[in-house]
């Protein structure tokens, strides 16, 4: 399997990068082939320019970065998302990620009864969200129900991708062991 991972933090020794670097090892004991975008080390422009515009609606070229990152989620068979919640969102670096990459012609495209239609079926997606504050606040908030529906069916089923999240709760608060366990869960 072709699997694209895709990370948003700024710190290279954080825990969000210890879940990339399992789910890159998991991936390759299966023998699957894996690439990386390290959105931060990549210096990407998470900002909806008008060069974005033209290209989703004006029938102009995909701005150069955009097009590079198109092809290789069309490479990929399968991605993962990896990316703390802050202020119970992702991070705008990732929301930008897939506000230019995700673009419509590219991953979606309107009928001309003006219902959408998914562009990237046959592709399947994993989401690891880590969180600061712990899981039973977030259940009993409605924060990670949230967090399904606008991700998974919101972004992924639009665009034709079948997704599943996966939660790591009180990340920055909790033990070392804890964290130890969710990155042993990890398969």
């Amino acid at each position: 399997m072709k699997h694209l991972i895709i990370y948003s933090h700024l710190n290279p020794v954080s825990f969000t990068k210890a879940i990339v670097d399992k789910v890159e090892k998991v991936a390759q004991e299966k023998g699957d082939e894996v690439k990386i975008i390290d959105l931060y080390s990549d210096k990407f422009n998470p900002v909806l320019g008008f060069s974005d515009i033209e290209h989703m609606f004006m029938g102009k070229d995909a701005p150069e970065d955009v097009a590079n990152y198109q092809e290789m989620v069309t490479w990929a068979d399968h991605l993962t998302f990896v990316y703390p919640l802050w202020w119970a969102q992702m991070p705008a670096m990732l929301k930008g990620f897939l506000d230019r990459v995700f673009a419509n012609g590219y991953a979606f495209e309107y009928g001309e009864d003006g219902m959408p239609k998914g562009l990237l079926e046959g592709r399947t997606a994993k989401l690891y969200i880590s969180t600061g504050n712990s899981a039973e606040y977030y259940e009993e908030s409605g924060m990670y129900n949230a967090q399904i529906r606008v991700n998974d069916i919101g972004i992924f089923e639009f665009c034709g991708i079948k997704a599943d999240t996966t939660f790591f709760g009180n990340v920055a608060m909790g033990t070392d062991e804890m964290r130890k366990g969710y990155l042993n869960s990890i398969v």
